[in-house]
């Protein structure tokens, strides 16, 4: 095919073309083999759609066995068959060694228990008769360890009563007796020990040191004995120089207190722990009793509630610790609290001659007398003796029931201390002799308005100082302000009633001759009446 242009025939192999028509004679070969790209994807194209067609139909190729497709799914199935069944056999193998291992079990298991039966039915024999004896081994054991306990608690009870009566003899408390008929003394100290309906007539001063001493003595006493008494007993110490006793209701229910008369500063004022503080009771007085009544009934009838708390204290004691006082099954008497000398020389002294260490030695243990059954209970039955109950011990516990038989009939709740106290003090009142006879002080013949509103008129300047002379007490004349206002004026030194205006300033010769007898018969002794 030549060019239009050119005029020139193509060729392959000649130089390039020129013109367009050799550029499409040059793109033809490409355009040919493209065409029969296309032809043939056309074709397969159709192949795919009509096979495609065929598998939607009823008559596909998976149900025809000719097909490839239909091959290639059963050998598809097949593989997966072949797949489960091992799986299965597997499971079976699994399953039938398991069962060969738990039969082998079951047979070990079998074997175990009958070698077991074989060695209980050859250690039964003889059973009773080992178990018999080793009850008979346990209860030995068991006796000899309450019989040792029994006599090491009986030899610390010993030591309770030694310590208890030498400390006693170290503070000389003894028994004197005096006149015929014979009555005792008991004295502490070198000092008498006062009973309670005896305290009229003793001096502070002994009074307070034999009280202290007995305190002391008797706090001793509970701390060997570790025994907690009803009424706690505070000693002296750092800002604190004499003995006091709580009531039963503050007693061991109480932080710091402070000494009577005196008061805590508490950090806080608004701090509500110092809101009920408990005040201690005094056992001290610093003046006469008949004296303290007078002038201070509050610190009268604290000092009596500490007294009667103290007898309280050794009365207890004496019978928790089997000392006989009065009427032992009901104590509620005056005098059986009232003699405190008597209740503690049989407390600490008297108990200790009637039952030495020989009689103590000699009693019964509970395990001899009773085969050892509650042992705590049958020995404080059998041998009640001093340092037997305590609370600090678990032997014949104070705390216990046994314990609480020794005090059950003899508590007393608060009321009776508050009627001890009231009992005592109207014995004291009706012992107490009134004189008929009453010495009266300088201040007492001051007239009670004369430093009030009264001034002191006439007179030499000397002459009202105390030990100047001519110096009376009590009978200075004085007029009122209203007299003094008024402008009036005695004479020198006139005995002046109390009243309003000149008239009452107005005094005789008559009024002053009587003022100078009376005066020159005054010896600062007057009559009262009798109560």
């Amino acid at each position: 095919m030549s060019c239009d242009i050119c005029q020139r025939a193509h060729h392959q192999k000649r130089l390039p073309f020129f013109c367009a028509v050799d550029a499409r004679n040059e793109l033809y070969e490409g355009r040919l083999a493209n065409a029969r790209i296309l032809m043939e994807a056309e074709e397969l194209e159709s192949r795919v759609t009509k096979l495609l067609s065929n598998t939607d139909g009823s008559t596909g190729p998976m149900t025809d066995r000719s097909s490839r497709a239909y091959i290639e799914n059963c050998a598809s199935e097949e593989h997966k068959a072949k797949a489960r069944t091992e799986r299965i056999i597997a499971s079976a193998d699994k399953l039938r060694e398991e069962m060969a291992a738990a039969r082998k079990e079951i047979e070990e298991r079998k074997a175990s228990i009958a070698q077991k039966k074989s060695d209980i039915s050859a250690a039964s024999q003889g059973t009773a008769v080992r178990r018999n004896r080793e009850i008979e081994e346990t209860k030995k054991a068991v006796k000899m360890s309450k019989y040792t306990w029994d006599r090491e608690y009986d030899a610390m009870t010993q030591y309770r009563a030694a310590l208890c009566m030498e400390v006693a003899k170290l503070y000389r408390l003894q028994r004197v007796r005096r006149g015929n008929p014979v009555r005792f003394e008991y004295k502490i100290g070198g000092l008498d020990i006062i009973d309670l309906h005896n305290m009229n007539n003793a001096q502070p001063e002994l009074m307070s040191a034999s009280l202290a001493h007995i305190t002391h003595l008797l706090w001793l006493t509970s701390h060997y004995l570790s025994v907690r008494l009803p009424a706690e007993i505070t000693l002296p110490h750092n800002d604190y120089p004499r003995p006091t006793i709580f009531s039963l209701q503050s007693s061991y229910h109480h932080g710091d207190v402070a000494f009577p008369g005196t008061s805590l500063l508490p950090p806080d004022p608004q701090d509500r722990q110092f809101a009920h503080v408990p005040h201690p009771r005094p056992l001290f007085i610093d003046r006469p009793l008949s004296t303290l009544a007078k002038e201070d009934p509050q610190a009268y009838g604290s000092f009596l509630e500490a007294v009667c708390l103290l007898a309280y204290d050794v009365v207890w004691l004496c019978r928790t610790q089997g000392v006989p006082v009065g009427d032992n099954s009901n104590i509620s008497t005056l005098e059986d609290f009232a003699c405190l000398g008597r209740n503690l020389y049989n407390l600490l002294i008297n108990s200790s001659h009637l039952r030495n260490p020989q009689q103590i030695a000699d009693t019964p243990t509970p395990s001899q007398a009773n085969g050892g059954s509650n042992p705590a209970a049958e020995l404080g039955r059998t041998g009640l003796r001093m340092g037997l109950y305590s609370h600090g011990t678990a032997h014949t516990f104070l705390g216990s029931a046994a314990g609480n038989e020794l005090t059950r009939s003899f508590k007393m709740p608060t009321n009776s201390i508050a009627r001890l106290v009231d009992k005592l003090k109207a014995k004291l009142v009706r012992e107490n002799p009134v004189p008929e006879w009453e010495l009266l002080e300088d201040d007492a013949w001051t007239p009670d308005d004369a430093l009030d509103d009264g001034v002191l008129v006439g007179g030499t300047p000397g002459k009202g100082l105390p030990g100047a002379p001519g110096h009376r007490f009590g009978i200075e004349s004085y007029m009122s302000v209203n007299t003094v206002r008024s402008g009036s004026s005695g004479d020198q030194n006139p005995r002046v009633p109390y009243g309003g205006g000149v008239s009452g300033a107005t005094v005789s010769g008559r009024d002053r001759e009587k003022d100078r007898e009376r005066e020159r018969g005054t010896s600062g002794w007057t009559k009262v009446k009798p109560r």
